[in-house]
C-alpha cells in the first residue's frame, strides 16, 4: 500500500474531479490550493505506483 500522504493526494485528486471533470489548469489550481505540495506526491506516485502491491 501507498504511504498515507500519497493516499491523501489520491483522495483529494478524485474529489476535485467532482468539480472539474478534466485536468485543466483550474483543476490543478484547486488541488494546489488545498495541498500545496501535491507535485511531490504526484511524482512519488508516478515513480512508485507501479511497485505497489494491492
Amino acid at each position: 500500500m501507498a504511504p498515507a500522504n500519497i493516499l491523501d493526494y489520491i483522495v483529494l485528486h478524485e474529489m476535485v474531479h467532482m468539480i472539474y471533470k478534466d485536468h485543466s489548469q483550474e483543476f490543478w489550481n484547486k488541488v494546489a490550493a488545498i495541498m500545496p505540495d501535491y507535485e511531490s506526491r504526484r511524482l512519488w506516485l508516478r515513480d512508485n505506483g507501479i511497485k505497489l502491491d494491492i
